[in-house]
């Protein structure tokens, strides 16, 4: 018996089923109703997501520090180009030694001195955030920097391709993948992401090098290959997905907002208002499933940004650090 298909394939299937769209019609081909399923993903499924702040899509990526630099470039993949939490990293300890690094208001990082408030940027410890990069303080962190950097960030789900565009792991062999499919434009040009084929679809690499290509014996070498990286799994190039990367729960949502984008196409007036009226309980009951994740603890809450972790370097809340 065959397992669950994931794919862009069994979505496209379900939108047709949704709307009795058959397969010789002229109005809507795959290519369209995958870019449709693109910009729901966009404009519908990552805010619904995001909104619930269940750390749903949240990855890691340290940055060691550069002597004289202070602004470090936020991930480009993240969701609105945003942050969930920025820490330092004790490089004699990184794993168990991870402290807070507040975020700081602009207003905090402008200089001012005077006999009612003897404040100066010079005690400042965190970062502010400009556009798409963040602003470290103190200086000493920049003179003499010796740790990294570790940005949390929610990943952004991969804009959805067809599975004619990605290659399905079969066998691995060091950094020689063989695979079901070798799409005939792809080059050493080519980076790829590494998709895991089961859920939750998360990224196991992200802009992986393509050294080599053999279309006829099927197989793709990379200049690395994730430890993780397992039968099954899928390549695509940079940034596109084969299975969106979305709870899978959320796949049939997903497909009712795009049939609604089709039938309102066809002026289908009756069946489009009972797919929005199908979609707004989906939804409903979505964000019941969607949070809490863990339905059996209390989340603790923690005054960070408080009187004793006000971001200044004295010593003491988010200044205590030791640097």
């Amino acid at each position: 018996m065959a397992g669950i298909d994931y794919t862009s394939d069994a979505l496209l299937a379900s939108i047709k089923r949704r709307i009795t769209l058959p397969d010789a019609q002229n109005l809507f081909d795959p290519d369209d109703l995958i870019a449709f399923m693109g910009d729901e993903l966009s404009s519908t499924i990552i805010p619904l997501v995001h909104s619930v702040q269940q750390e749903y899509w949240v990855y890691r990526q340290d940055v060691q520090l550069v002597q004289g630099q202070n602004n470090y470039t936020i991930p480009i993949r993240g969701v609105i180009n945003g942050l969930r939490l920025v820490t330092i990293l004790d490089n004699n300890n990184a794993e168990q030694n991870e402290i807070d690094f507040p975020l700081l208001r602009p207003e905090n990082v402008v200089s001012t001195y005077n006999w009612m408030s003897p404040y100066s940027a010079n005690t400042l410890y965190g970062f502010n955030i400009e556009d798409d990069h963040i602003v470290c303080f103190p200086s000493s962190l920049i003179i003499n920097p010796t740790n990294q950097i570790r940005f949390r960030f929610e990943r952004a789900p991969s804009q959805l391709c067809a599975t004619s565009e990605a290659a399905q792991i079969t066998a691995i062999n060091g950094l020689v993948l063989t695979v079901n499919n070798v799409p005939a434009d792809w080059t050493t040009s080519t980076t790829v992401d590494l998709i895991h084929g089961s859920p939750a679809f998360q990224s196991k690499g992200d802009d992986l090098v393509i050294t080599a290509i053999n279309t006829n014996a099927l197989t793709i070498t990379l200049a690395s290959v994730p430890s993780t990286a397992a039968v099954g799994d899928w390549l695509s190039v940079s940034n596109t997905s084969p299975i969106p990367q979305i709870p899978f729960q959320m796949f049939p949502y997903l497909c009712q907002c795009v049939a609604n984008l089709c039938m309102a196409g066809m002026a289908d007036t009756q069946p489009y208002q009972d797919g929005v009226k199908r979609a707004a309980q989906m939804k409903e009951d979505l964000l019941k499933l969607l949070q809490p994740r863990d339905i059996g603890n209390v989340q603790t809450i923690i005054n960070r940004g408080g009187f004793f972790d006000a971001g200044q370097f004295w010593g003491w809340g988010a200044g205590g650090t030791g640097f």
